[in-house]
């Protein structure tokens, strides 16, 4: 008996482990200040946004994750400040964080442009906690040393994060890092917690005018983490705008490894939302293509609210 417990703790620490590659990072479409800090405040208004995922639809306490984030711009959209409010689930364990968000933008072109050139720089700090509940986890009493260590059930720690964008006439490439403290201080390092080892993020993407009121933006975004499999989005989001300003977009995704728990597989989606000012509503849904597919998928919501006034049309002149 003692041995199938000690069993089902270490399979569930795995669990949690695999899961816990924080599965709100890949919202990064409906708020892509969630994979770099250089992106707060950056679209020049603020908003506040609520996010909800769940994977592997269909099963009984199957990984969820719940995000607030907002972010908003000061000092004529030269300083944008953030933070992130966070919680994934998975089944006895869960992992939540709140992660607070200073960055700077510099224009190179003139403010109003229409497709501005610059570059940001942001930094976060960050404090995680990581617990499993052992009600959940353990059906029977027991006294052995390893279940009565509370820090393997429940531990805080913290982490500062970097991130820059540069951008010019619709073209942009980001590159941010999450968790460099192990670097500074050793007695935050350990090479077998996925929670707190070093993320980076690379993105780059291209809007293209395709007509008035047609915009196409391809993009990608390549996640690597230490001791951990590479994970790469590729998107192609077609955007219908509005002469109010409003917009409604379509997105298919390609996931090369989509760090979802259990089946660790490629998978496709697609992305939805529709815009009207101060309201955005989003959805997306993916689906495995390899490992175990006897998922009905994941599932993700996502509402914003712009927190800034609606900026002003400017209407063509005959």
């Amino acid at each position: 008996m003692r041995i199938s417990i000690i069993f089902l703790f270490l399979f569930g620490l795995n669990f949690a482990l695999s899961g816990q590659n924080f599965l709100f990072q890949n919202q990064n479409f409906f708020k892509p200040f969630l994979t770099n800090p250089a992106l707060a405040g950056s679209q020049g208004y603020g908003n506040a946004t609520l996010i909800y995922k769940k994977q592997l639809a269909g099963f009984k306490n199957s990984p969820n994750s719940q995000v607030i984030s907002v972010d908003y711009p000061f000092s004529k959209s030269k300083i944008g400040v953030g933070f992130n409010l966070l919680k994934d689930e998975n089944g006895s364990s869960s992992y939540a964080g709140f992660e607070s968000t200073f960055a700077y933008h510099i224009l190179t072109t003139k403010k109003g442009a229409k497709r501005p050139s610059g570059f940001s720089f942001g930094l976060s700090a960050n404090v995680n906690q990581f617990r499993i509940n052992k009600i959940k986890l353990l059906s029977d009493q027991v006294d052995d040393d390893i279940f009565n260590d509370e820090s393997k059930f429940n531990h805080l720690s913290p982490n500062f994060n970097v991130g820059f964008n540069f951008f010019s006439h619709g073209f942009f490439l980001g590159v941010s890092a999450y968790n460099f403290l192990p670097f500074f201080n050793p007695i935050f390092t350990d090479e077998n917690d996925l929670q707190t080892a070093l993320t980076v993020f690379i993105s780059t993407g291209l809007e293209l005018a395709v007509k008035d009121k047609i915009v196409i933006r391809p993009s990608m975004l390549l996640r690597t983490q230490e001791n951990a499999d590479y994970q790469l989005d590729i998107l192609s989001e077609v955007r219908f705008l509005t002469a109010q300003g409003s917009f409604f977009s379509l997105a298919p995704v390609y996931r090369n490894f989509s760090y979802r728990t259990i089946t660790g597989s490629q998978s496709v989606g697609l992305n939805a939302l529709v815009s009207k000012h101060p309201f955005a509503i989003g959805y997306q849904f993916d689906f495995p293509l390899t490992g175990n597919n006897f998922s009905a998928g994941d599932h993700v919501f996502s509402f914003t609210y712009q927190l800034t006034a609606k900026p002003k049309i400017t209407k063509k002149k005959k």
